[in-house]
């Protein structure tokens, strides 16, 4: 199969940069990478044009204008002009461990999608890396939280399968599947829930989630909280709506960019 590596980033090159470094070392190169871009600086642009060179795929950097949060609708763009059969997607602030997309495919299995595990990187450590410090993960490095779930032990997969939150900074799933849904829920323009929201109306298709702790590894690198947390309370609602009406199919969705040509 075919695998779209897709990465969503806002106003966070430096976050960016070694996201993207994570890439070329993958054992399991992706066929693409798409930059799901909500509308960051000329910052931003110029690392991933520096770095393109280096990457050992075609490189499409989907952007649109500045107005708010606006994810959901950026994810649907760059969903539509994806070509794989396979979508793996993190977040730009997302150091992949070198197995990570091996580890994806390897658990890719029609009905199904996944979720990994997260290790998180201290600010510390996080600020170093932001000046210059070589990169370099394991479950051994020093400036980590979350420690065990930087550890890749196989054996340990199946016993570990309970997990009902859906991190969208470490998810894959077919395109077909998503596509059957039309993407991610529009109407959702604040932060928080989005990722959730997809997981459930996956799930009203028929499709199972399979949590894969100790595999698809991957290291968080440290930031803020996000100023638009405060409106969680009304995302939330949003989503308690589509749950009560047994929503599936997006309102607002990737049909229409598909329309638009994206």
């Amino acid at each position: 199969m075919t695998i779209t590596l897709l990465i969503s980033t806002y106003n966070f090159p430096e976050a960016l940069r070694y996201s993207m470094l994570s890439v070329p070392i993958q054992t399991r190169k992706p066929d693409e990478m798409i930059i799901a871009d909500d509308g960051s600086r000329e910052d931003t642009r110029a690392v991933i044009e520096d770095l393109r060179p280096q990457m050992p795929c075609p490189v499409k950097h989907v952007w649109h204008e500045d107005k708010g949060f606006r994810r959901t609708v950026i994810l649907n763009r760059a969903l539509a002009v994806s070509t794989g059969d396979y979508i793996v997607q993190i977040d730009g602030d997302i150091i992949m461990e070198r197995h990570f997309i091996e580890d994806h495919e390897h658990y890719a299995e029609q009905g199904y999608f996944l979720c990994g595990s997260r290790s998180r990187v201290t600010k510390e450590y996080s600020e170093r890396l932001f000046k210059g410090e070589p990169l370099h993960f394991s479950f051994l490095r020093p400036g980590l939280f979350d420690r065990i779930n930087a550890l890749r032990c196989r054996i340990l997969t199946p016993f570990f399968t309970n997990y009902n939150h859906l991190r969208g900074c470490n998810m894959s799933y077919w395109r077909a599947d998503v596509l059957a849904t039309n993407g991610y829920d529009e109407t959702i323009q604040s932060y928080g829930y989005e990722d959730e929201d997809l997981q459930n109306r996956l799930i009203r298709t028929g499709k199972k989630k399979r949590f894969i702790k100790f595999m698809c590894i991957e290291f968080h690198l440290y930031h803020e909280e996000h100023p638009t947390k405060k409106n969680l309370k009304e995302t939330r609602k949003l989503i308690d709506k589509n749950n009560e009406e047994g929503l599936i199919w997006s309102p607002m969705g990737i049909a229409e960019k598909m329309n638009e040509g994206a």
